[in-house]
């Protein structure tokens, strides 16, 4: 048996669990999946690239995690049930214990969601990692990105900013003062944002047909309600745009301690990396989605507003006028650049 057989034998056959009886995992030309009746299939990618995606001191098991996590949440933002995924990885060399806790990072996410592997691809050459998810949504309910109304309600989970102050941890860009601001605890959990970010699947159900439209914050919150903004205004009479308000928004102690002593809010509304989900709804649904999202455990806020003005335009609060420093507002919404 070849090298590469081994490796996927050792190290990727046992996360091929669990499949329905007659499907077809790891060990043949291809997978054999039974379609799930009344539903259409989701299908995602994303590519982690070292020292682009990741630092090149991140640790196996932590690339793993956040390799399938971030297909995970995709998912959520389309309110689709995780079901399976496909991995391409390229590595520079085989070396077990590498492979063992790259193995075990995508073992203990994927044994939480239930979610199995079933194939893939394996070859020499700089670390890349391709991830390939698929899920079930139930027939024309999956949640789009093109709904988004005039005055609907701008909403997101969790917090912004800690994976992006957990980048800056990571690479060593913080000054001795700006890390003096941060505890302990602080960073750690900054750092836990960064490299095992929380797919919110279970909210991402509780969505459909209550969200008008739906993205996880990946590139950062502008960027990525820019994209909501920009697929929703493709069927409304003119441009949409939104206000977004700065008190509104859902800041961790750290990002509360670096806000207040920088007058930075770049990190909560540009760094990306959050894998919180941002949606938009009407007023009338809101207290509901509150309600089921308290007994799924999950915080929500409502952030601001969609608007029929072209833009978004950043206020300190809801009753200000005008945007907040609009140069300095057009930049962040670039959000993180792929090319």
């Amino acid at each position: 048996m070849s090298e590469e057989f081994n490796l996927i034998d050792r190290y990727f056959l046992p996360l091929c669990q669990p499949l329905f009886e007659g499907e077809v995992g790891i060990g043949d030309d291809g997978a054999v999946v039974t379609p799930l009746a009344g539903h259409q299939l989701v299908v995602v990618t994303d590519t982690l690239v070292k020292g682009v995606h990741f630092p090149n001191e991140t640790c196996a098991y932590d690339i793993a995690w956040k390799a399938l996590a971030v297909n995970l949440s995709d998912l959520a933002a389309m309110g689709a049930i995780p079901a399976f995924y496909t991995l391409a990885l390229t590595l520079p060399e085989n070396e077990p214990a590498w492979l063992s806790d790259f193995a075990q990072g995508l073992k203990d996410l994927g044994q939480r969601y239930q979610v199995a592997l079933i194939g893939g691809d394996t070859t020499r050459g700089p670390l890349t990692i391709t991830v390939t998810a698929h899920g079930w949504v139930p027939k024309e309910k999956a949640v789009l990105r093109s709904g988004a109304q005039s005055d609907d309600l701008i909403c997101v989970s969790g917090t912004l900013g800690n994976a992006g102050l957990g980048l800056k941890l990571a690479l060593k860009r913080l000054s001795e003062s700006e890390q003096a601001w941060l505890t302990e605890e602080m960073a750690t959990s900054c750092l836990q944002a960064l490299n095992h970010p929380q797919p919110q699947l279970d909210l991402g159900l509780a969505l459909r047909g209550v969200a008008s439209a739906a993205i996880d914050v990946s590139d950062g919150l502008l960027a990525d309600l820019g994209h909501i903004l920009e697929q929703s205004s493709k069927g409304a009479l003119s441009a949409l745009g939104a206000e977004i308000y700065l008190d509104a928004l859902p800041l961790s102690n750290a990002l509360r301690r670096w806000v207040s002593n920088k007058r930075d809010w770049s990190l909560p509304l540009a760094a990306g990396d959050d894998y919180q989900l941002c949606f938009t709804l009407s007023e009338e649904v809101w207290e509901g989605l509150q309600q089921q999202a308290a007994k799924l455990g999950v915080e929500v806020h409502a952030i601001g507003r969609v608007t029929g003005e072209n833009g978004i335009k950043i206020k300190q609060n809801m009753r200000s006028e005008g945007s907040v420093d609009e140069a300095w507002c057009h930049a962040l919404n670039a959000g993180y650049q792929h090319f």
